[in-house]
């Protein structure tokens, strides 16, 4: 912005950096919007490697949700109105402390053809005579590498409301209006999200008479798995021990495996968490059964489906698991409807 080392700025830089990529980006993302998954700044970023857990746990919580892609478009926006206006404010220093010279040069356009697209592109502001364009300024402020007259320097500045009310007008009034019809759908969307959430609550109120009630029911517990399975060693349990798990579920009648073996939890990297979250199929996830149940595994449970196997053992091998343990993760899992609690058969072996 501030030029080369006379303070020459080409116009024609301003006009694609200030109108033509925020028109362009904002098109994509609307198009996108309407035909495919939605593409913007926010769905880029969510597919970044490196966030930290949290936020990426946030992202795919987002994603989840029924309208991710206007939410995600709508924090595009807002993204880049935040740009927009440091962009202003940036625009604005240089004018006061600096004698910003706008320029134009180009091999192939002649001043007639940059005249017409300027003019178009300005017709928003058509009112605003100042920030308009001239054939007279555009002759008198194009410039040469060779052939260099700059005997009337005041013409120079005289671009300022032009490229302001370009950025006023293709970079922040259309993706405030893209962003506000988007809060209007997001609202609408929380809005009707809750009504149909206090129509279950009531349901489930008419089901249950007392709160705490609810509170000291508990999950049942089966002891067979039904379905084929992917392993998720969330609590790191050694290799002899699992094998010992698989051995006991394959006592029974059902013809079940394992499928595949996922790594989650707080012993596993970044990546090898991120894919367990996306897993979708039938996960068998052991945990230590003596540990209380956290908001972190709960989070982790949210976004997906199986068999939750709480486990204790000791220098002997597997046993038992104590009532009180097994209670508290019966009440843990009670919400989670796409999860059973599994327990081993350990007394028939």
């Amino acid at each position: 912005m501030s030029g080369d080392e006379q303070g020459r700025v080409n116009i024609l830089h301003l006009v694609a950096i200030y109108i033509f990529l925020p028109v362009l980006s904002l098109t994509i993302s609307l198009f996108s919007l309407s035909f495919g998954g939605g593409i913007n700044l926010a769905t880029i970023s969510s597919h970044v490697p490196f966030w930290g857990s949290d936020l990426a746990r946030s992202f795919l919580r987002q994603k989840q949700q029924p309208n991710s892609r206007i939410l995600f478009l709508y924090q595009s926006q807002i993204a880049a109105i935040a740009f927009s206006l440091a962009s202003l404010l940036v625009f604005f220093v240089l004018l006061i402390t600096t004698d910003v010279n706008f320029i134009w040069r180009s091999t192939l356009l002649n001043v007639e053809l940059v005249y017409s697209l300027l003019d178009w592109l300005a017709t928003p502001w058509s009112f605003w005579t100042a920030a308009q364009p001239s054939m007279s300024l555009l002759e008198l402020t194009q410039d040469s590498r060779l052939a260099q007259n700059y005997s009337e320097a005041n013409n120079f500045g005289q671009w300022w409301q032009f490229i302001l009310a370009s950025q006023l007008f293709y970079a922040l009034l259309l993706r405030s209006l893209v962003s506000i019809i988007c809060k209007l759908l997001i609202l609408r969307a929380q809005s009707s999200s809750s009504i149909q959430s206090f129509g279950t609550n009531n349901r489930k109120s008419d089901k249950k008479s007392l709160s705490t009630e609810i509170k000291n029911e508990l999950a049942e517990v089966i002891y067979e798995v039904k379905s084929d399975y992917s392993l998720n060693n969330w609590c790191g349990l050694d290799d002899n021990l699992v094998a010992a798990i698989e051995k006991t579920l394959q006592q029974s009648d059902l013809n079940i495996s394992r499928q595949s073996e996922l790594q989650a939890g707080p012993l596993v990297s970044h990546s090898q968490q991120m894919v367990s979250e996306r897993w979708q199929d039938t996960q068998l996830l052991l945990v230590k059964g003596w540990e209380p149940p956290l908001a972190e595994l709960a989070d982790f449970m949210q976004n997906g489906q199986g068999y939750l196997l709480p486990l204790d053992w000791n220098n002997q091998g597997l046993q038992c698991l104590d009532p009180d343990h097994l209670n508290e993760w019966r009440r843990f899992i009670l919400p989670l409807d796409k999860w059973q609690l599994l327990q081993l058969d350990l007394e028939r072996e």
